[in-house]
């Protein structure tokens, strides 16, 4: 049932070890370190332990995505647990199941119009999948010697992250094609024949059209091609090879 909701008074609110200044990336550094990775989680292993199969999953997943919102297939539904129930709620509008962690969800038709509008707004959304049914599961164990409680719950994978820039909208799912490109870029630089000069190699791709176009060229110290480029052709999302 829908409750009212307490934002900050959740488990995920409480944990020691995702405070700001505890925080760590998979590896173990800090975000005070260089190499540190934002885009992962070091989970505790006695917290995990402590954990419902199915929670987890979702967290060994996060742990390895922190960035991306995990819209997590469970029967004929997607739920969003801990800080990406939050999220839900306070873009989409979704409401928080009563518990003492944070929880949201909507039935699967919906999928797609709830995870776009996430992508319009900036986030990454990775949609989680059931990969196996319970009779599958229960064969599995089976061929187990001693299966664990955490071995009994189905296999889930992620299948798909989406951003703006890497976005293929579809129609069995009610997403419907922008008039304008969000381009995803990717691009590379090195060093020209001079101390002042650079060359870029550029790769403009519309994955929702499954165009692309490749460039390189030369350019002078205040990199004025490549903002021309940029200016011309705003990228919805930049990666660096």
């Amino acid at each position: 049932h829908p409750v009212t909701p307490h934002v900050g008074s959740y488990t995920h609110d409480k944990l020691d070890w995702l405070r700001p200044d505890n925080i760590r990336d998979k590896s173990g550094k800090r975000a005070s370190d260089p190499d540190y990775n934002s885009r992962t989680l070091w989970v505790p292993q006695d917290f995990l332990k402590r954990q419902s199969p199915a929670i987890r999953q979702w967290w060994k997943m996060k742990s390895g995505n922190y960035d991306v919102i995990l819209m997590f297939k469970v029967g004929k539904f997607y739920e969003l647990y801990h800080m990406d129930a939050v999220i839900g709620v306070q873009e989409l509008g979704l409401a928080f199941m009563r518990g003492d962690f944070a929880h949201s969800g909507f039935p699967e038709i919906a999928f797609g119009r709830y995870s776009e509008s996430l992508v319009q707004k900036g986030y990454k959304v990775g949609r989680v999948e059931q990969t196996e049914t319970p009779q599958m599961m229960d064969a599995r164990c089976k061929q187990m010697a001693t299966p664990t409680r955490h071995d009994k719950v189905v296999r889930r994978e992620i299948c798909s992250i989406v951003t703006k820039g890497t976005r293929t909208p579809s129609f069995s799912e009610g997403v419907e094609s922008e008039s304008d490109s969000a381009f995803l870029l990717a691009i590379k630089e090195k060093a020209g024949d001079t101390a002042n000069e650079s060359i870029y190699g550029v790769c403009f791709i519309d994955t929702s059209i499954g165009q692309f176009h490749l460039g390189q060229f030369d350019d002078d110290r205040q990199s004025s091609r490549l903002r021309t480029l940029l200016a011309h052709y705003p990228p919805a999302h930049v990666g660096n090879p």
